[in-house]
């Protein structure tokens, strides 16, 4: 442009003159074009490599986090970390630095011809830009304050829809659709009100930007024009430099935005990090020499639970060789699937507590463990998938056959076939489209499909009809002498027929014998059978 101007004011511009620069321009346009396709590309795939990255780190973390970090984390944590944080290091990645790398690129062209053109002016024309980055310094706190309680209240408005929409037809029962719509209103409402404080700040950095560098040309035209004026700078050299500073308008903006990105990744970075820091469970720790034969031990055991003001578990002795079985019975909150969980190898035990097979169930490795341990949990969890697939966590290699005979033993094979796919029936969510006791059975089934020798129930007859019920009881009997059976259960009619039932209060084992003595004892035990007796009896 300098050398056109001055051609034009000098008289010496022809039109091979004009063409030849108009081409250079053209060909200046060309190069940047394929240089910024190539740098963007190179950016934009390595963002989304990132965040793939991250997401297969997030998911590989919570699958190994310890019991007490999972009670810890909510779903709407785990989802906001997944979207909203996992978003922002992928746009900081992406567009942050596609705008850094341009930003520079053009600041520093420009600055430099700015200065190799007439270095007084360019010195007048650039004071201001030292306070532009003042303010910028501090602008970049406020967006990383405001952005990281932007995305604690979506964090908090995730869970909670999470849970209103899990929770729908509990709403519905009470009637109570307005009370789940205004606490989620008021969610969002939070939200929005953080939201609008973080983009105050942004809002108010843009404009700033344009006039700390509107007040840099008008700092050039006045000093630079009298320059001008007096003869000491050329004219096409000043519009040259009026072009350069208006170059340096979109490096002062895109660093504004750039910054503002780089500080909303860094608090969700920070976020992320803070989730993937999280104790792990323990992996190490011994094998069994060979295949487990579901001997279990447990000797003295004693349990605190953090925040807990008396243990939850206290004076736990009690020995089943392989093949035995024990029910569990006590009112709520004895311990029963706290218990339960040490012997599934969900919690950490105390050492020396618990023995597998003679060797310490603290020791041991957590893969050792949990591959001698089929466990059914208090709250049946089915994936969105078909039945069969389902059943096939218990045992992928499982024939058609074997997966019919352990529905059978669920007593469930009949209400299967009835169904239009049968086996390949697709599921709802958490398998909404089964009733409760449907859900125990083929939460069951699965549980009897896993080669382990020791099989544990938690309360998993609760909503089983009684005819069910006995030919489930009539199944597992027949599996007596070849799986070691632990059976927590209320009501007493799930626990005849095993070997001993032992009866929880207070995280004590106040009674443990075979369930006929224990109808004979004063004592809980036969307490609660004279009172489901009862309630039977009333029934009928």
């Amino acid at each position: 442009m300098r050398e056109v101007i001055d051609g034009l004011a000098g008289g010496l511009a022809d039109t091979g003159f004009l063409v030849r620069w108009a081409l250079a321009l053209v060909g200046l346009a060309l190069g940047i074009a394929v240089f910024r396709f190539g740098w963007r590309h190179f950016f934009f795939s390595l963002a989304h490599g990132a965040e793939l990255d991250l997401r297969q780190r997030m998911l590989d973390h919570a699958l190994v986090l310890s019991a007490t970090e999972l009670e810890r984390t909510t779903p709407g944590e785990l989802m906001a970390l997944a979207t909203n944080d996992l978003e922002s290091v992928r746009r900081a990645l992406a567009m942050g630095l596609v705008a850094g790398v341009d930003a520079s690129l053009y600041a520093v062209v420009a600055a430099g011809a700015l200065f190799w053109l007439d270095p007084a002016s360019a010195a007048v024309a650039v004071l201001p830009l030292p306070c532009l980055a003042l303010l910028m310094k501090g602008a970049m706190r406020a967006i990383y304050r405001r952005w990281d309680g932007v995305q604690s209240s979506f964090e908090s408005l995730t869970e909670r829809a999470r849970e209103t929409i899990a929770g729908a037809r509990v709403l519905k029962s009470f009637a109570r659709e307005p009370e789940g719509e205004r606490r989620l209103a008021a969610a969002s409402q939070e939200v929005a009100r953080r939201s609008v404080a973080h983009a105050r700040v942004e809002a108010a950095l843009h404009p700033a930007i344009l006039l700390f560098t509107g007040a840099c040309t008008a700092l050039l035209l006045g000093f630079g024009g009298a320059r001008v004026a007096d003869g000491r700078l050329g004219l096409g050299t000043f519009v040259a430099m009026i072009s350069y500073l208006g170059m340096l308008t979109w490096p002062a903006i895109a660093m504004g935005w750039m910054l503002s990105m780089l500080q909303r990744a860094s608090a969700s970075m920070d976020r992320l990090q803070a989730f993937l820091a999280r104790a792990p469970e323990d992996a190490g720790g011994e094998r069994l020499p060979g295949p487990a034969r579901g001997a279990l031990e447990v000797r003295a055991l004693r349990l605190s639970l953090p925040g807990a003001h008396a243990p939850v578990l206290d004076g736990i002795d009690f020995a089943l060789r392989p093949g035995d079985s024990l029910g569990i019975t006590g009112p709520v909150g004895s311990g029963k699937s706290v218990l339960l969980g040490l012997l599934a190898g969900l919690r950490e035990p105390p050492p020396g507590a618990i023995a597998l097979d003679g060797r310490d169930l603290a020791g041991l490795a957590r893969a050792a463990r949990r591959a001698a341990v089929a466990y059914v949990p208090q709250e049946a969890f089915l994936f969105s998938d078909t039945i069969e697939a389902n059943l096939r966590l218990g045992d992928p290699d499982a024939s058609p056959g074997e997966l019919e005979q352990a529905c059978r033993a669920a007593a469930l094979h009949e209400e299967i076939v009835a169904l239009p796919d049968g086996y390949q029936s697709q599921l709802g969510e958490r398998g909404i489209s089964l009733s409760g006791g449907q859900k125990q059975r083929l939460c069951l089934a699965r549980a009897l499909l896993k080669p382990a020798p020791v099989l544990l129930l938690d309360d998993t007859l609760s909503a089983v009809d009684p005819a069910s019920e006995a030919r489930i009881a009539a199944a597992l009997a027949g599996r007596r002498g070849r799986q070691t059976l632990v059976v927590v259960s209320h009501r007493l009619s799930a626990l005849h027929g095993l070997d001993r039932v032992a009866v929880l209060e207070r995280g004590r084992l106040v009674q443990l014998g075979p369930p006929a003595a224990l109808l004979q004892q004063p004592g809980p035990y036969r307490e609660l059978a004279r009172l489901q007796e009862l309630e039977g009896g009333g029934a009928a």
